[in-house]
């Protein structure tokens, strides 16, 4: 802070003592010399801090929602007894402490499944899907209000030519949900899946991303998490957002790859991706939204 120096108005104001003792007419000083303090920027303090170094911090960005998609798959995820087990994608998932979240779940099974727990207030009824490659989606919100780790499974019986195998194993139809505080970012999971969803344009099944639409909120580093079923590589390519990241391809039926990687969204609206390796056989799905392309929504 600029010290302030009083010297010159306490000389001024002893000058004119002297002469009006002598009954000369003395000018009285200038206001303009007088100094301010309710001007002064020197006295502009707000709880020990100056206006300019406030106005000089940058505004912290906040979390308002967050959305989590999760994907059932039958029969998608290899066991270590050789067999294929009913399996939810990212079993294991991430959401921020104190920020509503929008938990979603596609599910390619016929039957119903669940995600439970208790200490969160959750309880998602899956339902089942009616017809292969035709997801049933299901939503609830809820708040975690307290950080930890959290383990939820699915109560709904699955997994029945294994004698519900996958109820009872972590990864597969259980797991944890990670409830962290806020550290600038943002929590996102897709699946990739060969053959996954069916068009009624062709009567075919395609390969898919689960989800292909997904939001964000702009300005805040965003976790992108893929579990990669699929043995051929695929991207995610969004030239608008300088988006460009190759998801490598599972090493066996089963065994999926899993990807993360970070990008900032700096600006909002909505954003077209599309993967451009390659896929579905004569590349179908890479020309329709909702399969192997779609739009990523950034919030303001």
């Amino acid at each position: 802070m600029k010290k302030m120096v009083w010297t010159g108005f306490a000389g001024v104001a002893l000058t004119a003592a002297i002469l009006a003792g002598c009954g000369a007419n003395a000018a009285q000083p200038s206001s303009a010399n007088q100094p301010n303090p309710t001007t002064s920027p020197t006295k502009a303090v707000n709880n020990g801090i100056s206006k300019s170094s406030q106005s000089s911090q940058p505004k912290r960005t906040v979390l308002k929602s967050q959305t989590v998609t999760l994907t059932i798959l039958p029969g998608g995820r290899l066991g270590p007894d050789g067999k294929m087990h009913d399996t939810y994608t990212d079993p294991d998932f991430t959401v921020v402490q104190g920020v509503p979240v929008t938990l979603t779940v596609y599910n390619y099974d016929g039957g119903s499944h669940t995600l439970t727990n208790p200490d969160l207030g959750i309880n998602l009824q899956a339902k089942g899907s009616s017809k292969k490659g035709v997801p049933a989606i299901t939503s609830v919100t809820f708040t975690p209000t307290k950080a930890g780790d959290f383990k939820w499974q699915c109560l709904d019986p699955c997994d029945g030519d294994n004698q519900d195998w996958s109820m009872t194993h972590k990864g597969y139809m259980q797991g944890i949900i990670h409830v962290v505080p806020f550290a600038d970012k943002q929590y996102v999971y897709l699946t990739i899946k060969d053959g996954l969803q069916y068009a009624s344009a062709d009567g075919k099944l395609h390969d898919s991303f689960s989800p292909a639409n997904w939001e964000v909120q702009q300005g805040i580093p965003v976790q992108v998490t893929v579990e990669n079923f699929d043995t051929g590589e695929h991207s995610i390519t969004a030239p608008a957002l300088h988006l460009n990241q190759v998801i490598q391809g599972a090493k066996k039926d089963g065994v999926p790859s899993t990807t993360t990687f970070t990008f900032t969204p700096k600006k909002s609206g909505t954003f077209h991706w599309q993967c451009i390796v390659q896929c579905d056989g004569n590349g179908w799905a890479m020309s329709h939204d909702g399969y192997m392309a779609g739009n990523i929504t950034v919030d303001s």
